[in-house]
């Protein structure tokens, strides 16, 4: 019987200072055989997002379970980040997140 688990659309990341954010997934993408999460802050109204960068983390499944990472270098969020505008205009299904349980790693 295949494993049933909850997706997600939003998800709360801990930040330096211990305050909880809710963010909402804007989009998910894949590119060189890994998967990035973009995302907004949750309380960010839909037309002030254009005016604001996204949080673009790396979704990252293996034995210890699901868990989003900090990208790797500045290089690599501004390659991320224009594949999502060249996307913006593509009609695409909300994504979301199939994950059981998500911890945010530093």
């Amino acid at each position: 019987m295949a494993e049933e688990f909850e997706t997600y659309n939003s998800v709360t990341l801990t930040d330096e200072n211990g305050n909880d954010i809710e963010f909402e997934l804007a989009d998910a993408i894949e590119h060189g055989g890994r998967k990035y999460c973009i995302l907004f802050p949750a309380d960010m109204p839909a037309d002030e997002r254009a005016d604001n960068d996204p949080v673009i983390l790396e979704y990252i499944e293996d034995a210890d379970g699901d868990y989003l990472e900090e990208l790797a270098d500045d290089d690599e969020y501004d390659e991320l980040y224009g594949i999502y505008l060249g996307e913006l205009g593509t009609a695409r299904e909300r994504p979301r997140l199939p994950l059981r349980g998500l911890a945010f790693e530093r």
